[in-house]
């Protein structure tokens, strides 16, 4: 699987409630920062959205918060990647 599937599974699950808010924030943050190579040579344009973007937003989670704006700004930046993850392929 692509690392930016991976990425977007994450996401997904997330959104589905499948993926604790909290355990997400630490989890994405480390597969950007440990696929940033990866991600650049997969498709540049989303990798650079989601490394701009996502690392601050995942940076409010923390135990027992409130992941109501996190999440929607989360699925602001799901869109805009996918839209152009969709055009590459």
């Amino acid at each position: 699987m692509s690392k930016l599937k991976t990425v977007f599974n994450m996401f997904d699950n997330l959104f589905n409630g499948n993926y604790d808010a909290f355990q997400f924030s630490l989890d994405m943050e480390e597969f950007l920062f440990d696929n940033f190579e990866a991600l650049q040579k997969e498709n540049k344009k989303v990798s650079d959205i989601l490394e701009n973007d996502v690392p601050d937003l995942c940076s409010e989670g923390e135990p027992g918060f409130d992941s109501t704006h996190m999440i929607a700004e989360l699925k602001k930046v799901y869109e805009k990647a996918k839209v152009l993850y969709k055009k590459a392929e």
